[in-house]
């Protein structure tokens, strides 16, 4: 049976090395997992007062939270954190108090920033997000380093084949995981 993964890619630019790297690992997923893609950017601000009567873009989102087997989150490294976004999805998803859907869902982590750096900070921020809101944490980290220094091609598609390598073994670690 194919486990279905719930991805969230924390930026949305025309242009996101993020969502490239998201669309290369659906590419090379085992056949035991198929990446789904979940919008995240049209989902209002978290605001608990609207929990009684949650506006559509909630309830389809904490709809497809709840039907995944698996979560990744993929991210680019903002101001030293996640992505606003990114961090109010998973507010979204962790609300009403006593209803959160990240419980206990196997999720991986993986970040794709421009310097050497390696997002070691938005990693370090979305591990301690997921295990806070008890999400059961691949304690390996996928990361995409130096996207300006050759990583990506003229086409927009990952020319690094250490990058191509550590993806791979990733994804297949994160399976087994799931």
């Amino acid at each position: 049976m194919t486990k279905q993964i719930a991805v969230l890619v924390g930026s949305h630019s025309k242009t996101s090395f993020n969502q490239i790297v998201a669309k290369h690992l659906q590419a090379i997923a085992p056949e035991s997992i198929q990446l789904n893609f979940v919008e995240i950017a049209d989902l209002p601000l978290y605001d608990r007062d609207l929990d009684e009567n949650s506006p559509t873009q909630y309830v389809r989102f904490r709809q497809q939270i709840a039907a995944a087997d698996g979560i990744l989150f993929i991210s680019p490294e903002h101001n030293g954190s996640v992505p606003a976004v990114l961090k109010n999805a998973v507010d979204i998803g962790s609300r009403p108090s006593g209803e959160s859907l990240w419980i206990g869902k196997p999720s991986g982590v993986v970040t794709v920033t421009a310097t050497d750096g390696a997002g070691v900070t938005a990693s370090l921020k979305a591990l301690v997000t997921a295990h806070y809101v008890n999400t059961k944490l691949l304690p390996n980290v996928a990361q995409v380093a130096g996207i300006f220094g050759g990583v990506f091609n003229a086409q927009g598609e990952i020319a690094a084949e250490e990058v191509k390598a550590n993806l791979q073994k990733f994804i297949k670690e994160f399976a087994e995981f799931v």
